[in-house]
């Protein structure tokens, strides 16, 4: 009974503090993860601006704010509050505990739009995240190798962070319909409300956007549903009759069929020339690569390419690059996957398998997929042959994310396999591992990638929550130095003057790079043939290893005509008409269209 009793006479004795400060920190709860996933992790109110006088200074206070600091202000918890103080003896306790349930909702909205917004730069879609959280979180907690003390301390976290909240939430109820609530309190009250329902008036969408100051739920929601309702026509209504006109080259043949090696490099991003802590190092090891090239008598030229996504969703990027069409949320993947079981996509590497291509897809993750599922994805795919994990016979220790082998005995012996078992042209892909998040534990290069085969202890897991920035950042920096050594001895070993080899960034790095850093990843194109490289000048492309302007000047659509104008320009029987470039690919949406 002490406790009631205490807390009653407390809400008697300061039912102002308790219920402003109630107010303020409930209000506050709903833009900190925000705040907090946000690259300035601007916790405390932004400074004004001292150019565009007091108009710019009020506006930058009241109205609009880049920098994303919690202090705003809640159109809905304001006139739910203010509905609260004001309805006198007509309050019911059913009535507090809806307002409770539509607080608990906005915030957990708000750690939602946080995670997708904040963290993967992504627009909230209930329809678009819904299917991306089905089939990623599975896989997510499978390959972070958590265990369950992990579930459970999240899981009491979860429960303390409720109590704490309702019981915020309970005292800003009993200070609002305390007698002693002052005057100036309720009139105080009363004026914000209506200005900030006013404020939504005015903006209307402009407040679902997490700079406004003034921030509407309702208009979150409202904004939510039109993208997903968007997604899904656009889904439901893909067309490919003109992608398949577009992508039609069986007018056009090849004389000659080098053998093509596409590897998209995992978290290859742009940001690796944005970031002080990066760039210096990054260049220096460039500037030894490209020596490494030129003595054997390479030619390398390089672009910056924007990816369809940020920090994760490498299976878009890849897609996104093989089929010439921007394919940037998670049902759109699955509808394409779904469509092409029967039917044949017209991608880059059907495209080179008419062409008379051995079409190779490897997978080095031990993935935890059906036979039937795998199906799905060499159907869509339209592969000659898939290589996965189980088919490399590898037993050694395996690294960071997957886990999965090195990424030196992988490619080695995919090379090796590829060469003994066909005389055809490859079409070779794959996407490299060893430079996953969280980028730890990471292998090394070894002088005989065959030993690397040989069984051993497996190295420690590490729990990314446990990593300092500092650390993560020179992780992530060892990580990208192997690759891109371990890549350039894989080709200067097996390649010939019959080889081309893209390198390709799927998307930037998570947690060390930010969305000011944008969406570009370097691409790579390397051969023996300089007439062939030469011909990427027109898009873009420089000779070397490093670009020296940072913004992109392709797009991974627009990959796909533009590498077979340029093949069909260097190696076509006829190389008078060559196909149009389309820079950004085929448009889902104009698709969708074409034949209206």
């Amino acid at each position: 009974m002490a406790e009631p009793v205490l807390r009653v006479r407390l809400h008697k004795r300061y039912p102002n503090l308790l219920f402003w400060l109630s107010f303020l920190v409930l209000n506050v709860l709903l833009f900190l993860p925000m705040a907090m996933v946000s690259e300035e992790n601007a916790l405390a109110p932004p400074a004004l601006p001292v150019e565009g006088g007091w108009q710019s200074a009020l506006g930058h206070l009241l109205i609009w704010r880049e920098s994303l600091d919690p202090w705003r202000i809640s159109v809905e918890l304001t006139a739910m509050t203010a509905l609260w103080v004001w309805l006198g003896k007509w309050r019911r306790k059913w009535l507090g505990a809806l307002f409770g349930l539509i607080y608990m909702l906005m915030l957990t909205y708000s750690l939602y739009e946080a995670i997708v917004t904040g963290i993967y730069l992504l627009e909230p879609s209930f329809y678009s995240q819904f299917f991306l959280a089905r089939d990623g979180l599975p896989f997510l907690a499978e390959r972070v190798n958590a265990g369950r003390g992990l579930y459970v301390g999240a899981l009491l976290v979860s429960i303390a962070g409720c109590a704490v909240v309702l019981g915020l939430w309970r005292v800003l109820l009993m200070s609002g319909a305390s007698p002693g609530l002052s005057r100036s309190s309720r009139l105080i009250l009363a004026g914000i409300a209506p200005l900030t329902l006013l404020a939504s008036v005015l903006y209307q969408q402009y407040t679902a956007r997490p700079q406004m100051v003034v921030s509407s739920f309702g208009y979150k929601l409202q904004r939510n549903f039109e993208v997903s309702l968007e997604i899904y026509r656009d889904v439901k209504g893909f067309d490919d009759n003109l992608v398949r006109h577009v992508y039609d080259y069986s007018s056009h043949r090849l004389a000659q069929k080098p053998d093509i090696y596409i590897i998209f490099v995992e978290s290859y991003g742009s940001v690796l020339y944005k970031r002080p802590h990066f760039t210096p190092a990054y260049r220096a090891l460039l500037s030894e690569l490209i020596e490494m090239f030129k003595i054997e008598g390479w030619h390398v030229t390089t672009a910056l390419s924007e990816a369809p996504t940020w920090g994760g969703g490498s299976w878009l990027s890849y897609t996104t690059t093989l089929f010439g069409m921007r394919i940037d949320n998670h049902p759109q993947y699955l509808d394409l996957r779904n469509k092409y079981q029967v039917e044949r996509y017209p991608s880059l590497g059907a495209t080179l398998h008419d062409q008379g291509y051995h079409y190779v897809w490897l997978s080095a993750l031990d993935e935890n997929i059906s036979e039937a599922g795998w199906s799905k994805y060499r159907r869509m795919l339209a592969v000659d042959e898939l290589i996965r994990f189980k088919d490399m016979g590898y037993v050694g220790p395996r690294y960071g994310w997957g886990p999965a082998p090195p990424d030196q005995w992988v490619l080695h012996w995919a090379y090796e396999h590829l060469k003994s078992k066909t005389d055809k042209p490859l079409m070779f892909f794959t996407i490299t591992q060893n430079s996953h998040y969280p980028w730890a534990p990471h292998p090394t290069l070894a002088e005989d990638w065959r030993t690397l085969n040989q069984l051993g202890p497996e190295p420690e897991p590490v729990d990314p929550e446990t990593i300092g920035l500092d650390a993560m950042r020179a992780n992530y920096l060892n990580a990208i130095d192997y690759q891109l050594r371990m890549l350039t001895q894989w080709i200067l070993d097996v390649g010939d003057e019959n080889s081309i080899f893209v390198l390709i960034g799927d998307h930037q790095p998570p947690a060390v790079s930010r969305r000011a850093d944008g969406w570009a990843t370097p691409v790579h194109i390397i051969s023996k043939d300089a007439a062939f490289i030469e011909a990427f000048a027109e898009y873009g492309f420089i000779p070397g290893l490093e670009v020296n302007e940072l913004e992109p000047t392709l797009r991974h659509e627009g990959f796909y005509s533009m590498f077979m104008r340029a093949l069909l320009g260097r190696y076509g029987v006829s190389r008078i008409a060559q196909p149009a470039y389309l820079p950004e690919g085929v448009m889902h949406e104009a698709v969708e269209t074409a034949n209206y």
